[in-house]
């Protein structure tokens, strides 16, 4: 059986979704693990820049029509970031009762089988603050860097795209470094998996 992903949703209807507080939809057994936490600094202080350069380029330019453009320019350009952060937002990790998908901006980077999940437990660690594939492990942290370990018995491939192909990350894991909003819960439903499925071994314990 094919992993339900949940629905895809655009940029404009991922904007309205995240304006209503709302993920893309997903099949009723399925559960969402959002990686939110602490990432709108970054789009706010774009989107700060942006209004006060609105200011100062009707302050200081002279030419209606210019004013006019250089303003729409900027107000479009806010739209794009908010809803290119939006698609991020309503497209969060999701464990159906087959697989947990993983994604990183929206995007699927890979779909780990449950029953090739041989442990998951609490542990933060610090340091990579950015997407990688190195040394057998992927890592798929926020600023504040990962929160929940996963041991794998299987070889899995990750793919974290970027705008560039050079930019893109890729490899093959059979550890995870993983960050989310609500890293107990997470441990906790890996937990729950049927014995048939693979029960996977997992430790509550945060390490010291």
């Amino acid at each position: 059986m094919t992993p339900d992903r949940g629905a895809r949703v655009g940029r404009w209807h991922a904007l309205l979704l995240w304006a209503r507080g709302r993920h893309a939809p997903i099949a009723a057994d399925s559960a969402e693990f959002t990686a939110v936490r602490g990432t709108g600094a970054m789009p706010l202080m774009f989107g700060v820049a942006s209004v006060v350069e609105i200011v100062v380029v009707h302050l200081l330019v002279p030419w209606l029509w210019l004013d006019i453009v250089l303003g729409a320019l900027s107000v479009v350009s806010i739209v794009l970031l908010a809803s290119a952060a939006a698609v991020g937002r309503v497209h969060p990790h999701v464990l159906t009762p087959e697989a947990l998908v993983l994604r990183s901006s929206g995007e699927v980077v890979a779909t780990v089988e449950r029953s090739a999940i041989v442990s998951a437990r609490l542990h933060r660690r610090f340091g990579v603050v950015a997407p990688a594939v190195r040394d057998d492990r992927a890592v798929l942290p926020n600023q504040d860097g990962t929160n929940v370990d996963i041991t794998l018995s299987t070889r899995t491939t990750f793919v974290v795209p970027a705008p560039l192909r050079r930019w893109r990350v890729d490899g093959t894991a059979t550890s995870i470094g993983l960050y989310v909003d609500d890293p107990a819960a997470l441990v906790a439903a890996l937990s729950s998996v049927p014995a048939d499925r693979g029960m996977c071994r997992t430790d509550l314990r945060r390490d010291r």
